[in-house]
């Protein structure tokens, strides 16, 4: 229930009518208070219920105990029986241990400078081989501004203005592009993620904040 709470126009208007006025505005507000409170006590009322439903198991209630459900169980120890498969990875199974990529995208090398027992300098010396370490990450996300120029040139000949021919799609002086189209169509489509909460999750990721209009367009797009 939304309360509708009088205008200064209204206050005004029973303000100049008289005292009578004024108490019939206010009672209408406190009636409507009123109906609120009995609609929030209703409510409270069925959460009570629906959460003391909730907490009865086969411990406090007449309910069996295969209607406790897994959540119920206590785990402090495994249920496995004595004689049975031991825990963790059993002997020939494979892992799924992250494996070397043969060709990364980026290499940084991390030099000798000098020796770690003498200080000798080792500046001069020949490499005898190489101790690789490989981390998988995620680079850093950002939005990217492609600048469309379009060349103006006048005919020597006829004198005709011409102008260069921009790709399909860039037809504004400043839009986004496909990337950031699709990703506010596939959060809000796929996932069903709020409009409000796609625009959040825009500024966390990409530290640029675009306009809810602009990805609900997108969407329906």
């Amino acid at each position: 229930m939304n309360i509708r709470l009088p205008t200064r126009e209204e206050i005004h208007i029973a303000f100049v009518q008289g005292e009578a006025a004024v108490m019939d505005l206010f009672l209408g507000v406190s009636q409507q208070m009123e109906e609120l409170a009995g609609q929030l006590e209703k409510q409270s009322v069925a959460l009570r219920e629906l959460q003391a439903r909730l907490e009865k198991n086969s411990h406090n209630s007449s309910k069996p105990p295969s209607s406790d459900g897994y959540s119920k169980q206590k785990r402090t120890e495994s249920l496995r029986k004595r004689g049975q498969k031991p825990n963790g990875g059993q002997p020939g199974h494979e892992g799924s241990t992250l494996k070397r990529s043969e060709h990364p995208e980026h290499t940084e090398l991390h030099p000798v400078v000098e020796c770690e027992q003498c200080g000798t300098s080792l500046n001069d010396v020949d490499v005898t081989g190489y101790e690789e370490r490989q981390v998988f990450d995620i680079p850093a996300i950002r939005i990217e501004v492609t600048a469309h120029q379009g060349e103006i040139k006048i005919c020597p000949r006829c004198g005709v203005e011409n102008r260069g021919v921009f790709p399909d799609g860039v037809k504004r002086p400043v839009q986004y592009g496909n990337g950031v189209k699709t990703w506010a169509a596939y959060f809000q489509t796929q996932h069903f993620v709020p409009v409000e909460r796609t625009a959040q999750i825009f500024e966390d990721l990409l530290h640029h904040r675009i306009a809810e209009g602009t990805l609900i367009k997108a969407g329906q797009e």
